[in-house]
């Protein structure tokens, strides 16, 4: 399996699209303890790929899945804090869930989550 430190900086550098390949990628060869993990940074990838992308639908259905899927392996796992990670996510799904039709993109410009590392 490939360093997860790609895929991280990969969506750290909000090349999402290349993020989700990297982390389905993982989700393939994973140990299946993992499978829930990788599978939700893939959909977080993806939500992350549609909230740029204005498809506000998209990105609150993979958020939500990649929260309950994420949610599994909290506080840290694999040296990622998810715990702020989903605490990223979060404000922005309740924020889309609230006003899906009327969003207002500048909302979510400097919104876009970050994974970051523990150490």
């Amino acid at each position: 399996m490939d360093n997860i430190s790609v895929g991280i900086a990969l969506f750290n550098d909000c090349d999402f699209f290349a993020a989700h390949d990297f982390f389905e990628h993982c989700w393939m060869d994973c140990e299946q303890a993992d499978r829930n993990f990788y599978q939700g940074l893939v959909q977080v990838s993806v939500g992350s790929y549609h909230l740029i992308s204005g498809n506000y639908k998209g990105c609150l259905s993979q958020y939500k899945k990649s929260s309950k899927k994420l949610s599994k392996y909290l506080p840290v796992h694999q040296n990622i804090n998810l715990a702020l990670l989903l605490n990223a996510i979060e404000p922005i799904t309740k924020d889309l869930g609230d006003s899906l039709k009327n969003v207002d993109p500048k909302m979510f410009g400097n919104r876009i989550p970050k994974i970051e590392v523990t150490k």
